[in-house]
Formats: structure tokens, sequence, C-alpha cells
């Protein structure tokens, strides 16, 4: 019942409405939010409104926005949860506002939560770990990791992709693996470009790197067809990693993806893996809370599912009014929202 009442607190002093907003000002006080860094990544702090702490603890990873930290709906959450009387720290990556989901960030988000964990303002050096989309994957990630295993109080993640070498299976050749078959799938081509900016910065630095990663950034976040280029690059003037990884994103013919998967160098490969939290999700021992659409259009459902078998802590909690990671009007809507305050007090509760 506390828990549900901070979360009723927290959503007024997130709305900032003129009404519930300035009662929910009142009851927490005024939250403090500094701009500012955490093991050298920008980021937002927000504080309760009264008191030094130690505060129980929440970091926030961002999405794929342009964005980025910067989006209002996330910094209204940070303030919402300041407002129900925790301390939220909102840590941006490199890379995610540019739609890349890259080894360098999963190391950044680990190092984030290390220096997190030792404030001094965060009750008994744990805190619980929240993501959207590209940053849920990273939580997930920094949750799994073995240095922090007993620093996580919870996970709770909305829209993360569980298996990167799927992913790029599913957008390449609009078919995803179902046990021994394979069926039709179609992502949503601004996904697609995500992915392949994700597989393009695994590379090792150098000219063919940059010039692969330059040509990605060019397009348009949600342009059609993002991998025609890739197609059409001459190939032969490309070192053997870039050459196997344009052939790689490049392939539509189902039935190549093994091989052109298995053609990849190993470092390659391993980088790719090492940003697929199900590979590691029986390492992770906080409670995940996962929050996945009925139908998202990029991801499957069954990434999620996949990953709710794999990792023993999970609870899969799916809804339909959602498309991705934005809420739509559905009949379902009521439903749905009563399932995401009981995730919600899960979250004020174990953190």
């Amino acid at each position: 019942m506390r828990a549900q009442v901070r979360v009723a607190t927290g959503l007024a002093a997130a709305y900032d409405g003129p009404v519930f907003g300035r009662v929910a000002r009142v009851l927490a006080g005024n939250v403090r939010e500094d701009d500012t860094s955490v093991a050298g990544l920008p980021a937002f702090v927000y504080r309760p409104g009264r008191g030094s702490g130690p505060w129980p603890t929440i970091v926030l990873f961002p999405g794929v926005t342009r964005r980025g930290r910067m989006h209002p709906a996330l910094r209204a959450i940070g303030r919402g949860l300041a407002a129900a009387g925790r301390l939220a720290i909102l840590v941006e990556p490199e890379g995610l506002p540019l739609g890349e989901l890259t080894p360098a960030a999963r190391q950044q988000a680990l190092a984030a939560v290390e220096a997190v964990v030792a404030r001094h303002d965060v009750a008994d050096g744990r805190t619980a770990l929240v993501g959207v989309s590209g940053g849920a994957t990273l939580a997930l990630l920094a949750a799994a990791d073995r240095n922090l295993t007993d620093r996580v109080s919870l996970v709770l993640v909305v829209a993360p992709l569980g298996d990167v070498s799927e992913a790029i299976r599913y957008i390449t050749t609009e078919v995803r693996r179902d046990g021994d078959m394979l069926v039709p799938f179609v992502s949503g081509d601004f996904f697609k470009l995500v992915i392949a900016r994700s597989v393009i910065s695994c590379l090792q630095p150098g000219d063919d790197r940059s010039a692969l990663r330059s040509h990605l950034l060019a397009l348009e976040d949600y342009g059609a067809e993002p991998l025609a280029g890739l197609r059409a690059w001459p190939s032969e003037r490309l070192d053997e990693p870039a050459r196997a990884a344009v052939a790689l994103l490049s392939n539509e013919v189902p039935e190549r993806f093994d091989e052109l998967y298995a053609a990849l160098p190993e470092s390659l490969r391993a980088a790719v893996d090492a940003l697929s939290p199900i590979a590691v999700a029986g390492a992770i021992t906080a409670p995940v809370e996962l929050v996945v659409a009925g139908a998202d259009k990029y991801i499957p459902l069954a990434d999620a599912i996949s990953f709710a078998d794999a990792c023993p802590t999970a609870r899969l909690t799916i809804l339909e009014s959602l498309t991705h990671v934005v809420p739509t009007v559905s009949p379902t809507g009521a439903r749905d929202l009563a399932r995401l305050d009981r995730v919600l007090v899960q979250l004020v509760a174990a953190s």
C-alpha cells in the first residue's frame, strides 16, 4: 500500500499538471534536478525534495532516440521517481541517440552502475535498473555482470532486444527462427537501420568501419530501405571483417543466413553476441520485470518469451496497448494500465 501511494504521488509529479502536480510537489517537496555526469557520461540526477539521503535508488537508461536523456518523458519519469522518494539517475551511454547498440555502450552502462552504487547517498549500496528499448538491453546486460549481480535490487525493462543475432536474421531475410522452422516476421525499417548501425559499430576502428558507419548515420532514421546502400556497396574494396559484415547485412536469402553469420570473424561475432542478454539471462539474480508489446512493430514477441524462459527471475507482462514503447488507444487499455501499475508498484517497493 505504501508503494502504491508513492507510485500515485510520482505519477502526479511526473505529469506536472496544474492540480495533481502541485499537490504532489507539496507532499514530496521540490524535486532537485542536476545536469551532471556519472562515470564520465552525461546524466541527470533527481533527488527527493527533502533530506540528504541515503535514498533507495533507480538508474534509468534511455532508449534509441535522438533526444537521448533530454527526452521530456524520460525526464518526467526521473522527476516522478524523486517525488516518490527515490534517487533517480538518468544516464546516457554513447551511441544510443544515434541508433547504435555497441560494446562501448555496454561497458559504459556497467561503469555507470558501479559508480552509482558507490555513492554515499545511495541506500545499502544497491540500485534498481530501468531501461527502455536499447537502454533496456543495456540494463539486462548490466544486471548479469558478475560484479553487479548482488548490487541490483530489481530490473524493469520495456521492449528490450534479447537476441541480436536473431534480429540480424529477421531484419535481413524477413523470417525468424521458431524451433526448427523459419516463420515470417517483417520488422520496421528504423529497427533495420539500428541493427545495421550496431553491427558496423562492432567492427574494429579503421577506414572501412568509418566509411560504412558514416553512410548509415547519414541515412534518415525513419527512411525506407535502409539496407539498400549496403547491398550496392563495392565490397571488393573492403577488408575481410567489413566484407563479411556487409555480406551478412546485404543477404536476403534465409537459407544463407547461418553460413554468413558463421563466416564473420570470431572477434566480430563475439562482439555482437556480447550484446545479447539472452546469452547471460541465467546469470541475473535480481527480479526482472519484462514489459513488452503484444505485437511489437520491431521485435517479435518470441524474443521476450525466449528471454523469460531463459531467465529464472523474469516475469513477463504483455501489454496489447503498446506498439513498441509508446502506448496507443486500445480496448485493453484499462487492463494494461492495471498491469503496468502492478509493475511500477513492484519497482518502488523493491528499490
